[in-house]
């Protein structure tokens, strides 16, 4: 009998012990939810150029595409930068697949889009919206960051 007690008693502070867990990651995926959207929503920086460089980063899973740029403003006072931008060279990373060489991005061209990819031919090819985006997209330079920033667009 003691040890249905004792049985019945580790199974009790298991349960409460997972639901503890539990409500502790939700807690922490809710505050990075909301950090994430407060990022992406005031996030006031504007580049625009063209794409000179696309390099798939095997490590991440991202890649590191690179922009002639035309104009930007200054980036985003909130302390981390989604794009890493030196002279008229624009670097920023993104896991999306659809960037190529010679496409027109528009990155904050609103508050609603992040980012807007256009085809050489005009197209819309997607948009990326503020609301879509990942944190873990933001651009810490990294060291091929700088390397890419350093060598500009051929």
């Amino acid at each position: 009998m003691a040890a249905k007690k004792l049985f019945f008693l580790m199974l009790g502070i298991m349960v409460i012990m997972i639901i503890i867990i539990n409500l502790t990651i939700n807690t922490s995926i809710s505050n990075t939810d909301s950090i994430t959207k407060v990022y992406f929503t005031n996030l006031e920086l504007e580049v625009s150029g063209t794409i000179c460089a696309v390099e798939e980063q095997t490590d991440t899973h991202k890649y590191l595409i690179t922009l002639n740029t035309r104009n930007y403003s200054k980036p985003s006072p909130l302390g981390v930068n989604f794009c890493v931008i030196k002279g008229d060279v624009a670097i920023f990373a993104d896991h999306h697949d659809g960037y190529k060489i010679g496409d027109t991005i528009r990155i904050g061209e609103n508050k609603i889009d992040l980012i807007k990819c256009i085809a050489a031919d005009g197209t819309t090819k997607f948009i990326k919206k503020r609301s879509n985006a990942m944190l873990f997209t933001v651009a810490s330079p990294n060291k091929r960051m700088k390397q890419l920033i350093a060598l500009g667009c051929q």
